[in-house]
């Protein structure tokens, strides 16, 4: 018996500390989302990346694939920081300083 009741203990406690992490992970998601979105990250490495592609003499057929790969991805990047920005918004007001 005393066994069985640890390992329940043991298994709530992990659950509660992902749970945790899981909460902390979608945080600091939306943060580096927000600092991409502010600091253009995203677009100075896709045209470095070009540039240096280019450079090498990657076909152009295949630098064009690979940034309509990352348009797709920035799209999705942005509706999910959308969805963040709400949430936080909608749980913490404008006191985060979160701005459109």
């Amino acid at each position: 018996m005393k066994t069985s009741n640890l390992v329940t203990i043991e298994t709530e406690s992990t659950k509660s500390k992902q749970n945790g992490f899981h909460r902390m992970d979608a945080i600091a998601y939306g943060v580096r989302a927000r600092f991409e979105e502010s600091s253009g990250y995203i677009q100075k490495i896709t045209n470095t990346t070009v540039n240096v592609a280019k450079a090498l003499g990657v076909p152009e057929k295949e630098i064009n694939k690979w940034v309509d790969t990352q348009l797709s991805q920035m799209a999705t990047e942005t509706e999910k920081l959308k969805e963040i920005k709400s949430l936080l918004e909608k749980h913490y007001g404008s006191s985060l300083g979160i701005t459109a």
